[in-house]
């Protein structure tokens, strides 16, 4: 025998879903709205022919109708897995207004392509450069710390000197995150950052895509990435054939610490965690100095190669010494670095102060303090420097030899 509060039951559910009142159901059925209102309680049951009729009415089939709703709907949401997504629309919305206005730029949205323009006027031989960064070891770092801001602007410095070390110019950077269910504050604020490192160096600012992933990581975890692009003469990208023995060698300063080196500051405040907030030169917090971004180039040397006054670039990410930076100098020809040359930062001497790492162990795993080292034709070299000197603190550091001595050693020390 039919179970009438079912049915009545499965009816009423039925017509809430589909938005109907019982008279809109009665209108449909040319019944009165008392006969559905005593279906739906149970009183009565609706003829065989009308079951059939009340399925079609309410997108539904007669036996779900007759065997009824035993219990409620069981529904997963977004909820469920830790995710506000109301929220995160919200902030992609919020984060949306942050990118460029720039003509060139012609759509981005979310997690649709990028489709921008190039300006290629006056290139003969147009090349597309791109390339992929993460920030590396200090990431977590940062996050664990509250250090959102500094690591985006690492981020940014990182992808942009990785191209105009080329002589490529970032035209556009997307950022994108991988996080929990952040607050919007943080978000909002990695976007800002994002937007005003790329803005300061002439970069067009995409946006900041958001992956929001509650079942992988916990609210404040994220793990950061940026595409760079950028458009350049391939008659003009820097590949270091005209590096030439006499050139001069010049070093950029740059805050901080590279990512390649931070492992080995994890260890040394592993095994000394009482210097974490020790005071260097007095007033400078240790942490705060560790996490200092490190700086972009863009400026300085966009302006000399104008002036064709680069013969060759090599980034420096860990040491002044490691061989995989000087691979662009022609065979033959080596560099020659002069320690001595360069005031070494406040913090890289309280690190080496510390006494945990011998002196060749040291200059093999940091930088001194410099970032970039540019070869520059010895004739012009204080020209060079009146240019870089505009944006950044530089020092001559060495000179491009022939390696008679040190074969194929590429770099070695004064």
């Amino acid at each position: 025998m039919l179970d009438r509060e079912k049915v009545g039951r499965a009816i009423s559910e039925q017509r809430k879903i589909k938005g109907m009142t019982q008279k809109q159901l009665a209108d449909l059925l040319n019944v009165s709205y008392q006969a559905v209102s005593r279906w739906e309680q149970g009183a009565s049951l609706p003829s065989v022919d009308m079951i059939y009729d009340i399925a079609q009415a309410l997108d539904t089939t007669v036996d779900f109708l007759l065997n009824g709703f035993s219990e409620k709907r069981k529904v997963i949401s977004y909820m469920d897995t830790g995710l506000d997504s109301k929220k995160l629309y919200m902030v992609k919305g919020m984060l949306g207004r942050l990118v460029t206005q720039d003509d060139r730029l012609l759509h981005t949205n979310v997690a649709d392509p990028t489709f921008l323009q190039p300006d290629i006027a006056g290139i003969e031989e147009p090349v597309c450069v791109f390339a992929s960064h993460v920030p590396g070891s200090k990431e977590r770092f940062a996050m664990e710390n509250g250090y959102d801001r500094e690591i985006c602007m690492e981020l940014v410095a990182s992808a942009a000197n990785n191209l105009i070390r080329y002589g490529v110019k970032p035209a556009v950077l997307q950022a994108h995150i991988v996080c929990g269910n952040n607050d919007s504050g943080q978000l909002l604020l990695m976007g800002e950052t994002f937007k005003e490192a790329c803005e300061s160096n002439g970069i067009i600012f995409s946006g900041m895509e958001v992956a929001a992933q509650a079942v992988n990581y916990h609210a404040g975890e994220y793990r950061l990435s940026a595409l760079v692009l950028g458009i350049s003469d391939r008659k003009k990208i820097i590949t270091g054939s005209r590096i030439t023995e006499g050139d001069v060698i010049i070093g950029l300063h740059t805050e901080g610490i590279s990512s390649i080196s931070y492992p080995f500051v994890k260890v040394i405040l592993d095994r000394r965690p009482d210097i974490a907030y020790a005071k260097i030169d007095g007033e400078k917090v240790f942490m705060d100095e560790l996490i200092r971004p490190n700086a972009s180039y863009v400026k300085a040397v966009s302006e000399l190669i104008s002036e064709n006054l680069i013969h060759g670039a090599f980034c420096i990410n860990k040491s002044l010494f490691n061989r995989r930076c000087y691979e662009t100098i022609p065979k033959g020809l080596g560099a020659e670095i002069d320690v001595a040359a360069i005031p070494v930062p406040a913090l890289f001497r309280y690190l080496y102060d510390l006494n945990m790492m011998d002196r060749e162990c040291f200059l093999d795993d940091f930088s001194l303090g410099i970032g970039m080292l540019l070869a520059v034709p010895g004739e012009h070299c204080d020209e060079a420097v009146k240019i870089i000197e505009k944006y950044h603190q530089c020092w001559r550091v060495g000179t491009i030899k022939k390696d008679e001595e040190h074969p194929d050693a590429r770099v070695w020390l004064k």
